[in-house]
């Protein structure tokens, strides 16, 4: 069904268009109302908003499917752990099966116990990633085994239980003014109008639609894109350069948001991607999946995504599987750095954290 909803958001399913598209309208509708509701209920007080006495930093999307903000969650980790900050990366842990707020041991923990983003990015960052349902009980958890002294929360545009210092929004800059519907009809987690309230903007491969340019004129705006860094081979534990891509013929797969995206990156870099295998974002690969892409010989390489590696730990791996790891490059990113740091040196926190009431100033910021 969502494969379906994505082709008609596209334009690529004229049938599905023309049989969902009333039912996918109306619960469109429905959605709207809701979000308007749920932001009447935060701002009136009803539901309390969580305040916690370090500052939090939020990387999101406000589209359903990959943008690339969990390299920028990466990014951000390292760099602002460069500014003297010890950052800690707060998420939910998506399709985990382990319940409860906790700590990543990246050395012993499987993905499918805490999720897959969650555990590629406490491998990549080095840093402390704590996994949980409530944002504000996870940077508690992350202040007190870790010595957090800045949340980075991942996925955290949409957030509003939690007081937020910046908020830093994806945007995929080559399909952004094709579709401003609300999910289901469209791709939108929001409305449009939601992105007035960035701090900073981030725009993935491509530029601005006119319509979104004028909507955040005056907000600080950054492109991106991504590098590639190296090959990893999963079963022999090597490192080598993605220049071997070059003429090879490769079957790819992956799990994420954007399959198309990591295909036609595969291609940039000299591959000649002869087949590709889409499964949906956070897939729970079984060993049959991966008997399955081991089975074709007309390839030379079989390559994957980092997210999608750390699922497959364990499993009886072809000597020609590898993963290709990326860092993401932001234009002007000292810039970008700045800008969270002048929002942080302007703002006062409140502890203790999780209750509205007893209010007391930290001066946090130096």
């Amino acid at each position: 069904m969502r494969n379906i909803v994505i082709k008609i958001w596209s334009g690529e399913s004229e049938y599905g268009k023309l049989f969902l598209s009333f039912p996918l309208y109306a619960l469109s509708k429905l959605y709207r109302a809701c979000l308007l509701m749920r932001n009447y209920l935060y701002s009136s007080g009803v539901f309390k908003i969580d305040e916690v006495s370090i500052p939090v930093v939020a990387i999101g999307n406000i589209t359903v499917g990959g943008t690339g903000k969990t390299p920028v969650v990466e990014r951000l980790a390292n760099r602002l752990k460069e500014s003297g900050f010890n950052p800690g990366i707060i998420t939910r842990g998506y399709k985990r099966v382990r319940k409860g707020t906790f700590c990543i041991d990246r050395n012993n923990d499987k993905a499918v116990d805490v999720g897959d983003e969650a555990l590629m990015m406490a491998r990549k960052t080095k840093a402390p990633v704590v996994v949980g349902k409530r944002r504000s009980l996870a940077i508690i958890e992350a202040m007190r085994k870790c010595n957090v002294d800045l949340a980075l929360l991942d996925d955290g545009f949409q957030v509003k239980n939690i007081r937020k210092n910046v908020e830093i929004v994806v945007i995929k800059g080559e399909e952004n003014d094709k579709d401003h519907n609300l999910f289901p009809y469209g791709p939108y987690r929001e409305p449009l109008n939601r992105l007035r309230d960035a701090d900073a903007i981030l725009i993935n491969n491509g530029c601005l639609g006119s319509e979104i340019a004028g909507l955040i004129e005056g907000i600080p705006t950054f492109m991106m894109e991504y590098r590639p860094l190296h090959l990893y081979n999963i079963k022999h534990d090597l490192i080598t350069h993605y220049n071997v891509l070059k003429e090879k013929k490769v079957l790819a797969f992956s799990g994420l948001g954007d399959n198309r995206s990591f295909f036609e990156f595969l291609r940039s870099l000299g591959a000649h991607v002869v087949r590709e295998i889409s499964f949906q974002d956070h897939h729970s690969y079984r060993s049959k999946d991966i008997e399955e892409i081991s089975s074709f010989r007309d390839v030379n390489l079989i390559i994957t995504t980092e997210k999608d590696a750390v699922k497959i730990s364990g499993m009886t791996i072809p000597d020609n599987l590898f993963y290709l790891s990326i860092e993401v490059y932001i234009e002007r990113e000292q810039e970008l750095i700045e800008v969270i740091q002048r929002k942080l040196g302007i703002s006062g926190l409140t502890l203790p954290g999780l209750r509205a009431g007893k209010r007391v100033r930290k001066n946090w910021a130096n």
